[in-house]
C-alpha cells in the first residue's frame, strides 16, 4: 500500500530524533456506515483496541432513546481493511455503552456501562470465534486494561468503577476474582472517583488513570500496592463528562509518554489538535507534532486510544465523526525524517 511504503522508506532513512513527538498518520477509515440508532453497534465509537493489524471498535448509544451497543473487528486496518460482524451487542439506554477495550493473546476484554451493574459489565471475548470467555457482573463505567503485574505478581484484567478508589483484578483466563473493588490496589489520591479510563506501563506495572479530565499515576510498589500521584490536575466541572481516555506509549523520542484528550465539556466544535495533549511519566508537558493525511473535522473532544508497542503504532477513534485513525509513533532514531514525511499529508503543530 502506498501509504505504508512511504512511511517505511522514511523510517529507513531516518536521522536524529527531533525534540517534539511526531505522530504520522498512516491510515484513516470512515466507519460512519457501521453506526446509527438502528444498528447493533450503537450511534458512535465508544472504545477501541488495536493489535498492530486489526482494530476492535465498541459502540456507544449517543441517541436520546434506547438503542444497542456492540463490538466489531476491522481487519487489515493498514491495508485494504474489512469489517467483521457484530458481537457483544447489548440493549443500551441513552448515553451509555462501552467505555473501554483491550486486547492480549487473542482475548479482547471490554467494559460496558448501562448506568448500573450489568452481567456483562466486564467481559472477555475470544477474537477468533467471537464467543464470550467469561463475564463479571459490574458497572464497567471506567474502562478496562490488562495489568502486567509487578515483578511477576498479580497479572490479570484490571478495571475500576465509579465510587471506588481501587483497582479490581480478574483472572484473564477464567474471570475469577483476584482482587475486588473492596480489597484491590488503592489508586485514589483522595479527590473523587469519577474514573473514565485506565492503562498500564508493561515494563513497570505502573497504572495511569483518567478522572474528572485529570490524569493520575499509581507507582507500583507491589502486586497489589502502589503510591498515587497527580500528573494533570482534575477539574470538578468535568465530573459528569464522559470520554476521558488515554494511552501509555513507552520508549518514544520523548521517553515514556501518556497521550490523553483534554475534554472539559461535551460541546461540539472542539478541534482535534487542541484536544490532544501528552505528558511524560513524570508529568512534564510534551509537544505533539501531527502529520495528517488531511484535515480532521472538529468533534466533541471524545477520543479513544490504543497503542501497540511492538509496531509502535497508535489507533485513535473519533466519537463524533466515527472515524478510525492509525498513526506511527517513531522510536528514537526513527523520527527525524518521519517528521518531514510528505505522504501527501498536512502537517500541523498544536
Amino acid at each position: 500500500m502506498r501509504t505504508m511504503t512511504s512511511v517505511l522508506a522514511c523510517v529507513a532513512l531516518a536521522g536524529a530524533a527531533t525534540a517534539d513527538l511526531n505522530l504520522v498518520e498512516l491510515k484513516r477509515i470512515d466507519l460512519s456506515g457501521q453506526f446509527g440508532q438502528t444498528t447493533p453497534n450503537g450511534t458512535s465509537i465508544g472504545a477501541v483496541a488495536w493489535d498492530g493489524s486489526s482494530a476492535w471498535v465498541a459502540g456507544f448509544n449517543n441517541a436520546g432513546a434506547g438503542a444497542s451497543a456492540g463490538i466489531f473487528r476491522v481487519s487489515d486496518a493498514l491495508g485494504a481493511h474489512s469489517i467483521g460482524g457484530t458481537f457483544g451487542s447489548l440493549a443500551t439506554p441513552a448515553l451509555r455503552g462501552y467505555s473501554g477495550l483491550d486486547i492480549k493473546n487473542g482475548r479482547l476484554v471490554a467494559a460496558y456501562d448501562n448506568g448500573g451493574a450489568s452481567a456483562n459489565g466486564i467481559a472477555s471475548w475470544d477474537v477468533a470465534t467471537q464467543t464470550q470467555n467469561w463475564a463479571k457482573n459490574a458497572r464497567g463505567s471506567s474502562g478496562v486494561a490488562y495489568d502486567p503485574g509487578f515483578n511477576g505478581a498479580d497479572e490479570g484484567v484490571a478495571w475500576t468503577t465509579f465510587g471506588s478508589g481501587r483497582r479490581a483484578l480478574q483472572n484473564a483466563a477464567t474471570g475469577a476474582d483476584i482482587y475486588t473493588t473492596a480489597n484491590g490496589m488503592i489508586i485514589n489520591d483522595g479527590a473523587g472517583t469519577f474514573w473514565r479510563g485506565i492503562d498500564f506501563d508493561d515494563a513497570t506495572g505502573n497504572l495511569y488513570a483518567r478522572r474528572s479530565n485529570g490524569l493520575i499515576k499509581t507507582t507500583r510498589t507491589g502486586g497489589n500496592s502502589g503510591v498515587a500521584s497527580t500528573l494533570v490536575a482534575f477539574n470538578a466541572a468535568a465530573d459528569f463528562v464522559s470520554g476521558h481516555n488515554l494511552a501509555f506509549m513507552g520508549g518514544t523520542v520523548e521517553g515514556d509518554v501518556i497521550l490523553f484528550n483534554d475534554r472539559l465539556s461535551a460541546a461540539s466544535g472542539q478541534g482535534f489538535l487542541s484536544v490532544m495533549k501528552a505528558v511524560t511519566s513524570s508529568g512534564a508537558a510534551v509537544t505533539l507534532d501531527w502529520t495528517l493525511l488531511s484535515p480532521v473535522a472538529d468533534g466533541n473532544g471524545y477520543y479513544s486510544f490504543s497503542y501497540h508497542a511492538a509496531s509502535q503504532t497508535l489507533a485513535v477513534a473519533d466519537f463524533a465523526n466515527n472515524t478510525l485513525h492509525i498513526f506511527a509513533v517513531p522510536a528514537p532514531g526513527a523520527a527525524g525524517l518521519l517528521g518531514l514525511a510528505g505522504l501527501a499529508a498536512l502537517r500541523r503543530r498544536r
